[in-house]
Order: structure tokens, then C-alpha cells, then sequence
């Protein structure tokens, strides 16, 4: 008597692996009084760096830092910016949660996104950037210094990685500028937006192209 065939898997389980473990995710709050236009900067950064980050986290007064730190590590963040505002001026900090380190930057002069958007003759309205992060761009970061290279590595681990393989270029949107400046000893953080345009026709056909027609499947003329 023929014995009874069992049948054997040949192709293994699959296992859904979203990479959400790799990519680093942030807190951007402000602590203390720090004025309207400081807590604008802040909600601008928040901007920056969505989505992988606490878009509507509401801070409190009795909040204490611990207190955002003790809560980085089951959601999953691992840095925190902190606004704050002294006698002295205004400051950022960057955390690497839980234990550090910690870089402090005393903010000398800044621009808000409603500012810029005001000052420019065409400016771009977003949309769907903001659906994925900003590709990094470091500048004059190459010293051997150890504070250089712990800015350098710090800035770099608060975006998520790039692999240059499997990056789909429509996913491109944004840019994160760092500009060291090595006589004055200053940081500038720009963010851009990337845009394509098309090249090789003439300027008449290229307001066509870019600009948005209408549907005219409903009209008899012109």
C-alpha cells in the first residue's frame, strides 16, 4: 500500500521587515517662554523634519526633559531639539536619546518659512513633499577635528539613510543644506525644496507645459 504524500512548503514565510527600526525619528519642542517667533522656528523645524517625527506633540509647563527622554525609547525616537530662550539669546540643543551627546547652538539670526515664501515673486506652494525626508547635504564638514566629525555624524544619523540602489527619485523633494563656516566658526541650516523643469523648448511652450490646463473635452471651440 502506497503510502500518503505530504506536501512540503518550497517557498519560505515571508517577513514583512518596513525598516522602521532603522529610521530615526525626532522630538522638536520648545521649554520655557520663548516667544512667538521662536516657537514659529520650532514648528518650522518640525516641518523639516517630517514625517518621521512628533507633529503634534503638545508640550506642557510642568513637562521636564526626562520626561521627553523616558518617552523616546518605546516610541522609537532617537533625537530630541529643544528651543529655548535666555538673557543671552536664543538656543537650540540636539540630544542623541537616551544618554547623549549633546550639541548646543546659540541661534544668531533666522528666517521663518512664512517669510521666505513672502519674499519670493513665484513661490512654490507645497504638497506631498513632506511625505518623505529631506535628502542631507553637508558642506565644509571634511576636518579632522573631534567636534567636527560629532556634528558631522549627529547631523547625518537624524535623517534616515540613502541607499543609492533602491532610492526612487520621485521621492526627492526636499534638501537639507549644513554650510560650515570655517572663519566664523557658524552653522546655516537652509531647506529647499526640489522642483524639475523642463529643458531644451522654448519659454512660450514651456508656460504650457507647467502650467495647469483645464479639461476642454466639453467644449466645441477655443
Amino acid at each position: 500500500m502506497a503510502k500518503r504524500r505530504k506536501k512540503k512548503r518550497t517557498q519560505p514565510k515571508s517577513v514583512v521587515d518596513d525598516g522602521s527600526q532603522k529610521v530615526p525619528k525626532t522630538f522638536v519642542f520648545v521649554r520655557g517662554d520663548v516667544g512667538d517667533s521662536v516657537r514659529a522656528l520650532m514648528l518650522d523645524f518640525r516641518k523639516v523634519m517630517e514625517p518621521n517625527t512628533a507633529a503634534n506633540l503638545k508640550e506642557k509647563r510642568s513637562n521636564k526633559l526626562k520626561d521627553f527622554i523616558a518617552m523616546s525609547g518605546p516610541l522609537g525616537v532617537t533625537h530630541l531639539l529643544v528651543f529655548s530662550t535666555t538673557d543671552l539669546g536664543s538656543y537650540c540643543r540636539l540630544l542623541k536619546a537616551p544618554h547623549g551627546p549633546t550639541l548646543t547652538f546659540r541661534i544668531v539670526q533666522y528666517s521663518l518659512a512664512k517669510d521666505v515664501l513672502a519674499s519670493q515673486k513665484r513661490p512654490h506652494a507645497p504638497g506631498s513633499e513632506f511625505l518623505t525626508a529631506p535628502l542631507v547635504v553637508l558642506n565644509n564638514f571634511g576636518e579632522q577635528e573631534n567636534h567636527v566629525k560629532l556634528m558631522s555624524a549627529m547631523f547625518q544619523n537624524m535623517f534616515p539613510p540613502i541607499n543609492v540602489q533602491q532610492v526612487v527619485l520621485s521621492n526627492c523633494r526636499r534638501v537639507v543644506l549644513l554650510h560650515r563656516n570655517k572663519d566664523t566658526g557658524t552653522l546655516e541650516f537652509r531647506h529647499y525644496a526640489i522642483t524639475a523643469s523642463p529643458l531644451g523648448i522654448s519659454k512660450n511652450i514651456k508656460k504650457v507645459v507647467q502650467a495647469r490646463i483645464p479639461k476642454l473635452n466639453n467644449l466645441e471651440d477655443v
